[in-house]
């Protein structure tokens, strides 16, 4: 049955997005954060739903008279500057470059949305719907696992939708950082009551979950987002009052496996998990020394094992890291697959996106009638702080939000210059 609604929702909405085509960037949002179709058990599960919208929504951007150019700002410069290091990279690579070749057309798809919402999304109603279904995307599964978490005893792990980005838990954990955020401050553009306070309500169960993915990696990233949005939070001393019962409560309740999980961070030493990521980062960084200028191209851990594991120190296969694994790291995942100038593009990236939202906030704060932007730039602004902590231990490079983010900013940027 759910197939069959999917199916319906999906063919439906193609006369809805030839005739408006902004609404085939939020179908492939929908389709490419939340991945519904991994629900389905029959025909949707495997039919290219997504790329019948992404084709729909290309068509109808080139019958689309009022759509904007792209925003050049820094940020989406520097993506296409990235982007033309991964096409050099896949082509020149030694590493089996028709492999590489389906992964950049992968990302090119990522890439190329990103740049076609820029030019469709604009003014402050479709910027709140567009936000919305992002944040709803993701949000649902913060908001079903912290019910589930509630109601287990976070005796089990969140998981995301398999097959995506957001498959498994410390991906989900990542993914629940960054929308977090989202929820908090987006709530304050809302004039309707009912949808504050539904939005405030679903952002503890997204913390939650954040935390039952029992994801190492996604506890600091929810440390350091909580530390940047507290500050920002209006009746602070309420808070707090409030928080200190369910902590106590909470420390009392969780498993212990939880705390024995969370503690492996400090004697990481020990931890063979931690200690394989540790390999894997010292894999790639011994590539881009042999390859400084193109990496191993795309997916270099997934090649050729015996060849990854010949850049691997002895100390390691010495304890029996035999196998070749992923990156785990957003950093070393660029630098292992496209070496040391793709690396500082995309450090640059994320530096001048986090700088260009600071900036959008501050200005927009002063200007009465732009006030909405401030509070949207602020919680892209702290979720990208959450890619940047959490992203350090996940290889989640290509991650379609992210660059979802980075359109976002160049988009308010543009509508806080303009009318």
């Amino acid at each position: 049955m759910r197939d069959y609604l999917l199916l319906v929702i999906i063919f439906g909405s193609i006369p809805l997005i030839l005739m408006r085509p902004w609404i085939g960037v939020l179908m492939w949002s929908w389709l490419s954060l939340m991945n519904p179709h991994t629900a389905a058990w029959g025909i949707a599960k495997t039919f290219p739903v997504a790329k019948v919208i992404g084709l729909t929504a290309l068509f109808a951007l080139l019958l689309d008279s009022n759509r904007k150019p792209v925003p050049w700002n820094k940020s989406l410069i520097l993506m296409a500057m990235i982007f033309i290091m991964f096409v050099i990279t896949t082509f020149t690579t030694p590493w089996m470059p028709s492999d590489a070749l389906d992964k950049l057309l992968f990302v090119f798809k990522i890439f190329l949305m990103s740049f076609v919402s820029s030019m469709l999304i604009y003014g402050k109603n479709r910027i709140r719907i567009f936000v919305w279904v992002v944040a709803l995307s993701i949000g649902f599964y913060g908001i079903k696992g912290g019910i589930f978490s509630l109601a287990t005893g976070g005796n089990f792990r969140i998981w995301g939708p398999e097959g995506s980005f957001i498959g498994d838990n410390n991906s989900m954990g990542l993914a629940f950082n960054m929308i977090l955020p989202l929820f908090i401050f987006i709530a304050r553009e809302e004039s309707n009551r009912y949808l504050q306070i539904g939005l405030k309500c679903a952002a503890p169960l997204i913390a939650i979950s954040a935390l039952f993915t029992y994801s190492r990696g996604a506890l600091l990233g929810l440390v350091v987002v909580s530390a940047l949005m507290f500050p920002k939070l209006k009746r602070k001393g309420l808070i707090i009052f409030l928080l200190i019962p369910v902590i106590i409560f909470g420390i009392t309740k969780i498993p212990d496996k939880y705390f024995d999980r969370a503690e492996t961070i400090a004697t990481y030493e020990e931890d063979d998990s931690a200690m394989t990521r540790i390999q894997a980062w010292s894999v790639a960084w011994n590539i881009a020394v042999d390859y400084p200028l193109t990496g191993a191209g795309f997916e270099f851990c997934c090649r050729d094992q015996y060849r990854w594991l010949s850049y691997s120190a002895p100390e390691y296969i010495s304890r029996g890291y035999t196998e070749a694994r992923a990156a785990h790291s957003i950093y070393f995942q660029i630098l292992g697959d496209h070496g040391f100038i793709a690396l500082f593009l995309f450090l640059l990236l994320l530096l001048c996106t986090l700088y260009d939202l600071r900036k959008i906030r501050n200005r927009a704060f002063t200007i009465e009638s732009k006030k909405w932007i401030a509070n949207y730039a602020l919680s892209l602004e702290i979720g990208i702080w959450g890619y940047v902590i959490s992203g350090a231990f996940l290889s989640l490079a290509y991650f379609d939000l992210f660059y979802c983010y980075v359109a976002i900013g160049a988009i308010l940027q543009r509508e806080l210059y303009t009318g």
